[in-house]
């Protein structure tokens, strides 16, 4: 199986990474409504909750968009068999900046709204952001040796 090429498995995942970011704009545009909407099913009182949680929404739903757009930007390098270059680089950062501020959203939601699920996610963010900087300067690395040896004749 090919995993490395429009046709391979990388760009089944793009693809599939395509839908869910147009799903996931669809979603963003449609939080007012669908937060009060689940709100009035689940509480008998939604003004609450409802104005932290559609800005705690909305914020975490920005960044989760940009980690899904850098991880669309970084698949389509890859399927152009072109893996090191610094654009990557720049992508693997931009995801680990983004996989923080979520997670800095997410301890404040600890602090005025703490469940379980909420501690494991933010634990997953940060774990997320650590391997993305780490991933950034193996791929920077690359880029290094791949210059180096592009100007060797």
């Amino acid at each position: 199986m090919i995993i490395l090429d429009q046709k391979g498995f990388s760009g089944i995942v793009k693809h599939i990474l395509d839908l869910v970011f147009v799903g996931g704009i669809g979603i963003f545009l449609s939080l007012p409504i669908a937060l009060k909407w689940y709100l009035g099913l689940m509480y008998t009182r939604t003004s609450e909750n409802y104005n932290f949680l559609l800005g705690f929404l909305f914020i975490t739903g920005i960044f989760a968009l940009l980690i899904v757009n850098e991880i669309r930007k970084l698949l389509k390098n890859l399927n152009k068999n072109n893996p090191f270059i610094i654009e990557n680089v720049t992508c693997l950062n931009r995801i680990a900046i983004s996989c923080w501020l979520i997670t800095a959203c997410y301890i404040i939601k600890i602090i005025f709204y703490n469940s379980f699920l909420t501690i494991i996610v933010a634990m997953v963010f940060i774990i997320t952001g650590l391997f993305s900087v780490i991933l950034a300067e193996v791929f920077r690395q690359a880029v290094v040796v791949k210059e180096e040896n592009d100007l060797t004749i």
